[in-house]
Order: structure tokens, then C-alpha cells, then sequence
């Protein structure tokens, strides 16, 4: 009988700290922040603002509920490719550390390219374009807007940082799902012969129309990068106070 009622006391004691595992499993993303808690007023791009509202009518409730679309490579044959490299006559440690540290307001300011906001999954707060940034990390979701054909089409995209690698100073970006567009860019340091750097950005995409991926993707992603690459090699000659050591 003693038995008996030992064991129902310890399956008793057991019931609160079941409950609170559970609780616990759930908890990681209904703790997050909300996309309802976005300050649409301070983004000024209409796109991006409109990308939010549609995964808000998709039923995206918290931001731990995007999810990125890489690529593949079991189905690496769906895939197009893109290359573009670019070299710095700086070390290649300054140029990683910069890079590191550039605000996305500053590293997206072309004619083409401008920054929209940024979510941080490691302190869970969304970052707009007036706001102090720290450095790039795994698990922040970028939204951009690209101005094409001199502002008569824009559109805006998101990006989730996948991986940042301070050994082979790789930054990986994956396109966040529900876009037109899937798959992964990834930015990677070399340093050249003469002791300078090489910036190498390559992407493995594919795009709902196949008439976009094959003619307009390459084009407009090569004119982006070019634009992102200029304005890594004016902010890494003159680098703002933010980022310097």
C-alpha cells in the first residue's frame, strides 16, 4: 500500500514539471516579437511595407514563423548561377571587420538597392533605418527594395542571414519564402597575391517565372551587387566612426 501511494505521489509531482516542459517547447516563439508591432510609418519604402502586410494575410503571426528558402543541393539542377567578384586594396582582415560592422543603412544606399528595416532573432527587436546597429549576425531577416528600370518597377525583397563565419570570413544569405525569387547568396573573403582582397559574392537562385530567372534576374542582380560592391569599397576607404577599431 506504502508502494502504491508513493508511486500516484511522485506521477502527482511529476504533472507540474511535464507542464512546464511543454510550456517551454512552445514558448521560444509565441515569445518572439509579433509582425504587428512593426512601425510602418517608419519605413518608407511602399514595398517593403506592402511585403510585410502580405505575410501578415498569409498568417505569419511572429517573425520566428518566416522561414528562408536556400538552396538546395539536392535539387542543385533547378538552380541557375551567378558570380561577381571584386578586389580592395585592403588586408583582408580590416575588410572583414568593416564589413562586419557596416550599418545596413549605409551598406544598401545605391540608386537601386535601399534598406527597409532588419529583425534581430538575437534580441528579438526590429531595427529601422535611424537605428544603432552593433555587427551582422546568424538569424537577422533583411528587407530591401530594389528600384528597377530608374524607379518605374519596385520591388522588395526579403533575406535571412544563414551563417557568419569569422574563420573563412563567409557571410550567407538565404531569400526568406513566399518570394518569387529561392535560394542562397553567399559573400566570401580571399586575399589575393598581392596581399589585397577579393570579394566574391556568388548565388545559387531559381525564380517562379523561368523567363525572369533565365533574362532578368542576371541582369538586375549583377547592376544590385555592382552597387552593393561600390558602396563596400567607399565605406571600407572611408569608414564612417561606427565601424572603425
Amino acid at each position: 500500500m506504502k508502494k502504491q501511494i508513493f508511486k500516484s505521489t511522485s506521477l502527482f509531482n511529476l504533472k507540474p514539471i511535464v507542464f512546464f516542459c511543454i510550456l517551454s517547447l512552445g514558448y521560444s516563439c509565441f515569445a518572439q516579437l509579433s509582425l504587428n508591432s512593426i512601425d510602418l510609418n517608419r519605413i518608407s519604402q511602399k514595398k517593403v511595407r506592402n511585403l510585410v502586410k502580405k505575410h501578415q494575410l498569409d498568417g505569419v503571426e511572429f517573425f520566428c514563423d518566416l522561414k528562408s528558402s536556400c538552396y538546395s543541393e539536392q535539387d542543385s539542377f533547378t538552380y541557375s548561377f551567378h558570380s561577381s567578384s571584386k578586389t580592395i586594396k585592403e588586408k583582408i582582415q580590416n575588410v572583414w571587420n568593416i564589413i562586419k560592422r557596416i550599418k545596413p543603412r549605409d551598406e544598401y544606399r545605391g540608386k537601386m538597392v535601399s534598406f527597409g528595416l532588419l529583425y534581430s532573432s538575437k534580441t528579438d527587436r526590429v531595427l529601422y533605418k535611424d537605428d544603432d546597429y552593433q555587427e551582422i549576425e546568424e538569424g537577422e531577416i533583411i528587407f530591401l527594395n530594389l528600384k528597377l528600370l530608374g524607379g518605374i518597377k519596385n520591388i522588395a525583397v526579403a533575406l535571412e542571414v544563414t551563417k557568419v563565419d569569422d574563420e573563412s570570413k563567409t557571410i550567407q544569405l538565404c531569400y526568406l519564402n513566399n518570394g518569387m525569387t529561392e535560394g542562397t547568396q553567399q559573400i566570401k573573403l580571399s586575399e589575393s597575391t598581392d596581399g589585397n582582397t577579393v570579394i566574391c559574392q556568388e548565388t545559387r537562385y531559381r525564380n517562379i517565372s523561368k523567363f525572369r530567372e533565365r533574362w532578368l534576374y542576371p541582369l538586375f542582380h549583377q547592376k544590385a551587387v555592382s552597387e552593393l560592391h561600390q558602396n563596400l569599397c567607399l565605406l571600407i576607404e572611408n569608414p564612417p566612426n561606427s565601424v572603425k577599431n
